[in-house]
């Protein structure tokens, strides 16, 4: 199981009015722990006011980049204790308490392969695209990329000094298409939020993009995500494995009472729930219709990883091993991982007398 670890941090520095950058060394005894993949986050832990936050943050980086370092970056959010930290109070050379990499964002690349990756970005949610797309053009020398960058103006764009160094270096690989939505620009195709209306101009005017045999990166408001990958899937026909999406809040879903009446029905049962929890098992009796399986195992102070506690991040991830449970909300795990048997612990109630999960996975 992942454990927190202190990294130093050797870069903060502002990228714009209200996000930063902050780069974390990686000491060459923890290279092996916090290799990482394209589109995966770091969960930090720390002390705010004198209360532990955790929060997670994407990777900026790519792989073939081969950095002794890993940037991710913060966005300020009104009222936001842990954004409001890394903006106006954090310092060159401290330590934070960081997990390694997690998170399966991504998805593989071969050499051989000619294809069109779409990025669909707004705000923040450039950094896990950004990685995305620049191991794409790294690893595939014959493929291409598009990135959609939406953001309220164009002093709000973020990474755009890199990602302008990235169309030159890539020389004519990458094509970037800036969108501002509270900005007046010469040309209306570039006003406004991507949406699926916005993508049939863009669609039309950008040609050379495939829309059905295209791979596609999202990352945004959770409404932006819902709304473009069905789009994809449902009206361009784009096949679900090419539509890849990541949400950084649970998305208010319109299904909500119809999940929460699901919740009702389960049995009202009594369960003994053990967890492992690196090699050591611990057990608890748990109520189905009381807390989670994660909350349930905090409040006993069991070691258990969690960041988000809402079904967005993988953190608290486990597989189980016996027994059955019922999982309210789930926006992380894929189809596969649930068939196989994975499970957010945070959403999770034992619906079975008896129930195994192991965190070691």
């Amino acid at each position: 199981m992942n454990s927190f670890y202190k990294l130093k941090t050797v870069k903060v520095q502002k990228d714009t009015n209200d996000a930063v950058n902050v780069a974390l060394e990686i000491p060459e005894e923890l290279k092996d722990k916090f290799r990482f993949k394209q589109g995966q986050y770091l969960n930090f832990k720390l002390l705010v006011n004198g209360n532990e936050e955790r929060r997670s943050y994407s990777i900026c980086n790519a792989p073939s980049e081969k950095s002794n370092t890993l940037e991710v970056l913060v966005k300020l959010l009104e009222n936001g204790k842990v954004s409001g930290y890394f903006n106006e109070h954090l310092h060159m050379d401290e330590l934070l308490e960081v997990m390694p990499p997690m998170g399966g964002f991504n998805t593989s690349y071969h050499p051989s392969n000619t294809k069109t990756y779409v990025g669909l970005a707004a705000g923040s949610g450039i950094s896990p695209i950004l990685s995305n797309l620049k191991e794409s053009l790294y690893q595939e020398p014959n493929s291409n990329a598009y990135l959609f960058y939406s953001n309220r103006s164009m002093n709000h764009v973020m990474k755009k000094a890199e990602i302008d160094k990235l169309v030159e270096q890539f020389n004519g690989r990458l094509k970037v298409v800036y969108l501002v939505s509270r900005e007046k620009h010469e040309d209306p195709i570039f006003e406004g939020r991507i949406s699926p209306e916005k993508l049939d101009h863009l669609f039309e005017r950008y040609t050379d993009i495939d829309v059905k045999e295209a791979t596609y990166f999202i990352c945004g408001p959770s409404d932006m995500i819902k709304g473009i990958s069905d789009y994809l899937k449902k009206e361009k026909k784009v096949p679900a494995i090419q539509v890849l999406f990541e949400y950084f809040s649970a998305p208010d879903e319109e299904d909500s009472a119809e999940m929460s009446d699901e919740f009702k029905a389960i049995a009202n049962i009594e369960s003994m729930v053990t967890v492992i929890i690196d090699d050591d098992e611990y057990s608890f009796h748990l109520n189905s219709k009381k807390e989670s399986i994660l909350d349930k195992a905090l409040k006993d102070n069991l070691p258990v990883p969690f960041a988000c506690k809402g079904g967005v991040c993988c953190t608290c991830k486990a597989e189980v091993l016996e027994g059955e449970v019922f999982m309210e909300k789930n926006f992380a795990l894929t189809e596969d991982e649930v068939a196989r048997g994975f499970v957010l612990t945070c959403q999770c109630h034992p619906t079975t007398n008896v129930v195994m999960l192991n965190y070691d996975v």
